[in-house]
């Protein structure tokens, strides 16, 4: 599918021809390991992108900080969705000093320590300087890295962000989970996770493969999924007792101490037929359903709220 792949040997090198064992009976695991290449040029038209990750204090968008960034430039071919150039000479990775102490939460997950930060700062410059030419920025869990990004730089607002977990059915592609190192695995490869730039470069090698049951590749389906226009729909004062209701239609609750919370709420392509929804399944009555346009400048980001 790519011209070079995402692993540093081939599995001659480990899985004998002559071998009496069926190779469907096991799975080989390698090392990730980025190309400087996936794949040359076809179709004559090129964009720039980056993968974005970050590590925090912990996990509220509203009272955790950043404390390490890291961003992988790559370029893409917009048609084909192919992966081309990975620019690692680019990348950008550094450390931040927060105002607020790292959790136990946190620290278990990547590592970092308070120790690990003190006198550490991020170039702001540096970080607008990669930004600044992009066409599209991908992160795993945009809806949390976005608004993380956008606290302490303000060059992320004016991009379009995509998601690699919500842009993929991945349980209609034959995933039972979307996390980053379970779909690295099925994939053949594995990695020291949980560090922002080793999540970078596995974020990126997923962009890279193909759906196995769609046949799509990740890059095309997940851009097309950011390219969507969107509605916010909010199921203000619904009645308490619905609640299992909105979850199993995929609601979220927006918690009380942030702006315009104490809500349910959903992203959608269809607002009229969630109105309609709503109407019959949760209000019973013609409820009035606030709606509000979500430009792809402003999805996954905290801004989606300013109203």
């Amino acid at each position: 599918m790519n011209e070079y792949d995402n692993f540093a040997f081939d599995e001659s090198e480990v899985i004998r021809d002559d071998s009496k064992i069926d190779c469907a009976q096991f799975r080989l695991l390698r090392r990730l390991h980025i190309p400087e290449r996936f794949n040359g040029p076809q179709d004559g038209s090129i964009k720039h992108a980056a993968v974005i990750d970050v590590e925090t204090t912990g996990l509220s968008t509203e009272k955790d900080e950043v404390i390490q960034l890291a961003i992988l430039p790559f370029d893409y071919e917009p048609k084909s969705g192919r992966i081309l150039t990975v620019h690692n000479g680019d990348a950008f990775e550094g450390m931040r000093e927060p105002a607020v102490p790292i959790s136990e939460e946190a620290r278990l997950v990547h590592g970092i320590t308070d120790e690990m930060v003190v006198g550490k700062s991020i170039d702001g410059a540096a970080v607008s300087a990669i930004i600044g030419d992009l066409d599209l920025i991908f992160a795993h869990k945009a809806n949390f890295d976005r608004p993380m990004t956008e606290k302490h730089w303000p060059c992320f607002e004016g991009k379009p962000w995509a998601c690699t977990l919500e842009g993929v059915d991945w349980p209609r592609e034959g995933f039972t989970a979307g996390k980053l190192d379970y779909l690295g695995m099925q994939y053949g490869w594995f990695y020291e996770g949980h560090r922002a730039l080793t999540d970078c470069e596995a974020c990126l090698a997923l962009l890279a493969q193909e759906l196995p049951l769609s046949k799509k590749r990740v890059m095309t389906a997940v851009r097309a999924d950011a390219l969507r226009k969107q509605y916010l729909v909010r199921a203000v004062d619904s009645p308490f007792e619905q609640k299992d209701v909105l979850k199993r239609r995929g609601y979220r609750w927006r918690s009380p101490e942030l702006r315009n919370g104490k809500v349910w709420w959903t992203m959608t392509t269809d607002p009229e037929a969630e109105i309609e929804w709503l109407r019959t399944e949760v209000y019973h009555r013609d409820a009035s359903i606030p709606v509000r346009s979500v430009t792809v400048l402003e999805r996954y980001s905290e801004r989606i709220w300013d109203f």
